[in-house]
């Protein structure tokens, strides 16, 4: 017998398929992997892209999981020019290059990595803390994309990071109202077949990498995502903090669609090294 709860959940579920049909938005459902095949074998085949290709609006549909050439999902098996088994250091450190820092964000970052050489400190995401913005986007494992007419929601299986892209707010929150956060305020227009999203409002405390790179509350990231080739998406990220940079810079990141694969749950803490027992950082150089 279906419990009340259960048939509540079915209900609900049906509703909610009902509306984004009625809204004009496309369902992507993603498909099982064939039994017997492999990850490797999967990843070899051609790139295929969502699919319908765009919605109803005519924008293109990038609903379904996205991985990040190279990432580990791709260096493990083999894709993205680096081939399996190859060292880790083969794989590229998203935001290692960038624009000359100004003071007093130059000496604090020095200060950092003098204190991450000596073992005293470490990166806070190893501590469980979020990656933010625009870190998040430089992914190791993937990120599944869902996609509705007011906004686009991005989930990165890396530390379960998640941020909203309004499509239905045309200015961003007055400063003053503002409240910071991880993955700040992003809204989004398009520009043809080019998603062009700003977003600001990021903690100044949330490092843009894994060197411990400062920046200050005046962070401001634009970014450009296109669909390069039928499957194959480029964010081009703009980083700009008069603050704390001498100049602009950009980071380009690139992901391909994989319907093979979906998003997995991903725990810090479970297992975490470098996390003691009463919650303090515990960083073994060596």
């Amino acid at each position: 017998m279906i419990s009340r709860a259960c048939n509540a959940r079915i209900a609900l579920r049906a509703a909610v398929t009902s509306l984004l049909l009625l809204s004009g938005a496309s369902l992507t459902f993603v498909p099982e992997p064939v039994r017997g095949e492999t990850a490797a074998q999967a990843a070899r085949k051609p790139v295929q892209p969502p699919m319908p290709y765009r919605l109803a609006d005519g924008h293109p549909n990038w609903t379904g999981f996205w991985a990040p050439s190279p990432g580990m999902l791709e260096f493990n098996i083999g894709l993205g020019g680096v081939p399996a088994g190859a060292p880790l250091a083969a794989m590229v450190r998203p935001f290692s290059h960038f624009s000359a820092l100004k003071s007093p964000y130059k000496e604090q970052l020095a200060t950092a990595m003098r204190e991450a050489d000596a073992g005293k400190v470490m990166d806070p995401v190893a501590q469980c803390f979020p990656p933010g913005m625009p870190r998040m986007m430089g992914m190791v494992y993937g990120m599944e994309l869902l996609q509705t007419p007011g906004q686009i929601a991005v989930t990165s299986e890396w530390q379960a990071s998640s941020r909203r892209i309004w499509l239905n707010q045309s200015s961003h929150t007055p400063a003053e109202e503002l409240d910071p956060t991880y993955a700040g305020e992003s809204i989004g227009h398009w520009e043809g077949d080019t998603l062009v999203v700003d977003t600001i409002g990021i903690r100044g405390d949330v490092p843009l990498n894994y060197d411990s790179l400062p920046h200050s509350d005046k962070l401001h990231v634009v970014e450009r995502f296109t669909e390069t080739t039928p499957g194959k998406l480029t964010d081009e990220i703009t980083i700009e903090d008069p603050d704390a940079f001498v100049a602009p810079w950009k980071e380009i990141e690139t992901y391909r669609y994989r319907p093979d694969l979906r998003i997995r749950e991903f725990v810090c803490l479970e297992n975490n090294r470098n996390v003691g027992e009463h919650g303090e950082a515990v960083f073994d150089k060596k």
